[in-house]
């Protein structure tokens, strides 16, 4: 049985205060201020430039991807941790119109994030190479796939419906 006043009392919650947002950044863990500023301090005030390799920063991306592996359920050393989301959205897809720059076609949901949707359309206007963003309603992805997409753009649960994307079929 999870003791949730106790998970409560892990964070930083301002008074009079009930936090219900789970879409974008969590409460402050109390004890993060004072671990920063002694982590700060201890390696980059005294190891500088040495941080990377003796306090093993170049190695944090691994290690914090093999613990969100465990949560999901992934192979050690399958997993990575990386910059913020919106890097990581505009990356992946650059990466996937690479893949088959015939298809020219970022197709997702009109109920997608906003700020992915600016992502993808602001990777489209960089390349300028004739790659367009479809918005759809979200019902509709299945019957829009075809030989013009490259890559699906889409969030398996909507943020402001809890409605759930079928992510086997829509990959298959």
């Amino acid at each position: 049985m999870v003791d949730f006043q106790q998970t409560k009392d892990f964070f930083h919650i301002p008074d009079d205060l009930t936090y219900l947002c789970g879409n974008s950044l969590g409460p402050l863990p109390r004890d993060l201020p004072a671990a920063l500023t002694s982590q700060l301090s201890a390696e980059w005030g005294e190891m500088i430039i040495g941080g990377w390799n003796n306090a093993g920063w170049m190695n944090l991306s691994a290690k914090i991807g093999n613990k969100i592996g465990r949560f999901i359920g992934a192979p050690k050393d399958t997993t990575i941790m990386g910059d913020t989301l919106s890097i990581k959205i505009f990356q992946a897809l650059g990466a996937a119109l690479k893949l088959n720059p015939k298809r020219k076609i970022i197709l997702t949901d009109n109920s997608n994030f906003p700020s992915d949707i600016y992502i993808a359309e602001g990777l489209t206007a960089f390349l300028n190479q004739g790659y367009k963003v479809k918005l759809v309603n979200p019902e509709e992805i299945i019957n829009e796939m075809n030989d013009q997409v490259a890559t699906m753009l889409l969030t398996e649960v909507d943020y402001k419906t809890g409605a759930r994307q079928d992510m086997v079929e829509l990959t298959t």
